[in-house]
């Protein structure tokens, strides 16, 4: 069974930021590249909630490392899974 991803606001706010900074410092072609391979694994954590392990702050809250920049934290809900936040990985992540 497939469960809906949606995202929180914080999250929204990271992606859109994290697509300027590499649209302005890289190019357009690295924020495509970020935002399909998030689309990605989307869709692949949908078909397989528990699939990345869980996060040692929170028994809740799973790790989805997207590449040596970015990771994300989703929680899985009854019938939906939640991603919290998209983090880049030199950064000291926020409390959840």
């Amino acid at each position: 069974m497939e469960l809906t991803v949606e995202l929180s606001e914080r999250a929204r706010r990271d992606i859109e930021q994290i697509a300027d900074y590499l649209a302005k410092t890289w190019s357009e072609r690295s924020k495509i590249e970020f935002l399909l391979t998030l689309t990605d694994q989307m869709k692949l954590i949908s078909k397989m909630p528990y699939l990345y392990k869980v996060s040692q702050k929170q028994a809740n809250i799973r790790e989805c490392v997207m590449n040596k920049h970015v990771v994300f934290y989703y929680r899985v809900l009854d019938t939906s899974i939640e991603i919290i936040t998209i983090c880049n990985t030199r950064q000291k992540p926020e409390e959840f």
